[in-house]
């Protein structure tokens, strides 16, 4: 079973007292309720409680990625890259489907110049969606970083990617290297993780 230490929270703070009638009801609402409960305080701007919950969810369900896709993505936005990285890693070992982990990562991978790393991600995201923007940008931003030209880079989800594979629509490739310049190119949007 993978269990994860909460995030520490400034000056050792703990839970309002308000929040634990929640707390003690999260069992009974199953993954998708406790992760609904994570999501409504991520909302209300309370991520000690998203915390908590996504980390009891992670206890109560440890088959379940979700959780630790959630609580990765919120340490991610919080600034926590190093801890991010971990938590959507372990969801990924999970649920190596899960497209919101993989996207999640591959970003940190970048936050943290760890772009050898990052690239095989973003692969990852195109072969599972290759019509993912953020994805096939990061990956062109981590080719052009890396010095890697785009025609040996692995990425056979992408060799026949078209727009429309209905029989006489025209060919278009989902990813065209000659509509970005990669002699300059931009870091990824970082509100992607925000999907």
């Amino acid at each position: 079973m993978l269990l994860i230490a909460a995030m520490a929270l400034p000056g050792g703070a703990r839970m309002a007292a308000a929040d634990e009638p929640v707390l003690n009801e999260v069992g009974l609402h199953g993954p998708e309720g406790m992760l609904a409960l994570a999501h409504a305080a991520e909302l209300r701007g309370d991520n000690r409680l998203a915390i908590e919950l996504y980390r009891r969810a992670q206890e109560a369900f440890p088959w379940a990625g979700a959780p630790l896709t959630g609580w990765g993505l919120l340490a991610a936005r919080l600034g926590a890259a190093e801890q991010a990285a971990t938590l959507l890693t372990a969801a990924l070992d999970i649920d190596p489907e899960d497209i919101e982990a993989a996207a999640g990562l591959a970003e940190v991978l970048v936050d943290l110049d760890r772009l050898d790393e990052a690239l095989p991600v973003y692969e990852m995201v195109l072969r599972i969606d290759p019509s993912d923007v953020a994805a096939r940008e990061g990956r062109l931003y981590v080719l052009a970083q890396t010095g890697t030209p785009t025609q040996q880079a692995s990425a056979p989800a992408l060799a026949d990617a078209t727009v429309d594979q209905t029989p006489g629509a025209p060919s278009m490739p989902l990813a065209a290297p000659t509509l970005f310049d990669t002699s300059a190119p931009a870091k990824p949007a970082a509100g992607a993780l925000w999907r």
